[in-house]
């Protein structure tokens, strides 16, 4: 391999590293106003519960997210968590409660995990696009 074919591939590595964490950083901003939004629309009728579903959901947004932790992990803490919020909050289960709050913080933590590799790809196109 060239000088120069090696000084292209550092060059578009560095530019790779640099969209990431521009993303990174705007995602920091942006996934706990979207836990706080989405825990207001499934928290339970408790502040514990709306406390709770806010910081479960922020953890879980950037760790699938940001960090790229795995997904089967959170999700299943998602769903131990909501078993207990609503046994707590109700004193039983109450399974349409139960299901609205699980399935509304499992589909946004989905949707965050598998919109991160195009959101990666929109963030460098953006930078090639700037550098022209």
């Amino acid at each position: 391999m060239s000088q120069s074919d090696q000084q292209e591939l550092l060059k578009a590595l560095d530019q790779h590293q640099l969209a990431k964490k521009k993303l990174d950083r705007i995602l920091m901003i942006v996934l706990p106003i979207v836990a706080f939004l989405i825990s207001m629309i499934c928290a339970n009728w408790t502040w514990f519960s709306t406390l709770g579903t806010i910081i479960v959901l922020t953890f879980a947004l950037i760790a699938v997210g940001i960090k790229r932790w795995s997904i089967s992990l959170w999700l299943t803490i998602i769903v131990v968590y909501c078993c207990i919020d609503n046994y707590l909050s109700y004193g039983t289960l109450v399974l349409n409660k139960l299901e609205m709050q699980a399935f509304t913080m499992l589909i946004f933590t989905i949707i965050f995990h598998v919109a991160r590799p195009y959101l990666d790809q929109v963030m460098q196109q953006s930078l090639i696009k700037k550098d022209r």
